[in-house]
């Protein structure tokens, strides 16, 4: 999902070697074809809060604490070509969100997750109907227990592993609640 004069170029290839094991992932050739879409993460948003108010249900503040796990895993998952909630290392998606969106001093403290991947130009209308027709991230999304989102997209082009090198646009929507 989510390397004859031998001596010598045998020392720099291990050199190499061991700074590519050690790289942040941002090294990677697939980072930079990764782009954030700060615009359609707004207007995905604005969607998710239009569909709630058609559904009688009350629109969701922006927390940064969210965005910013949703950018993470969104990013995570376009540079390592996999598609799941869990992080590549088999973090709970839960925990992933918790590093940035804290549940410390809090009564309660929920947290829920949607991802979407879609062609390259892919718009909001197009990722909340993904998340619509499944009845599980429909439920989701229109649950009146979460008080905040925060959502991560990004476009990859070409996109590796899970996405077949497609260029794709991958998203993750986090959603929560923290209450005294």
């Amino acid at each position: 999902m989510p390397s004859a004069k031998a001596p010598r170029l045998w020392i720099t290839f291990a050199v190499f070697a061991a700074a590519v094991a050690v790289a942040p992932p941002a090294a990677s050739p697939s980072a930079e074809r990764a782009v954030v879409a700060a615009r359609l993460e707004d207007e995905v948003a604005r969607r998710v809060n239009l569909v709630r108010r058609w559904h009688g249900v009350r629109p969701l503040r922006e927390s940064r604490g969210l965005a910013a796990a949703a950018r993470r895993h969104s990013r995570e998952m376009a540079i390592r070509g996999y598609f799941e909630h869990e992080s590549a290392s088999g973090t709970a998606f839960w925990r992933r969100i918790e590093r940035t969106y804290g549940s410390g001093g809090f009564d309660r403290w929920e947290v829920g997750e949607n991802i979407a991947w879609n062609r390259a130009r892919a718009t909001a209308v197009e990722v909340v109907r993904q998340w619509m027709q499944s009845p599980a991230h429909r439920a989701n999304m229109l649950s009146g227990s979460w008080r905040e989102l925060g959502l991560g997209a990004y476009r990859v082009r070409p996109a590796r592993g899970a996405y077949g090198g497609r260029a794709v646009t991958i998203v993750t929507l986090d959603l929560g609640i923290r209450a005294r």
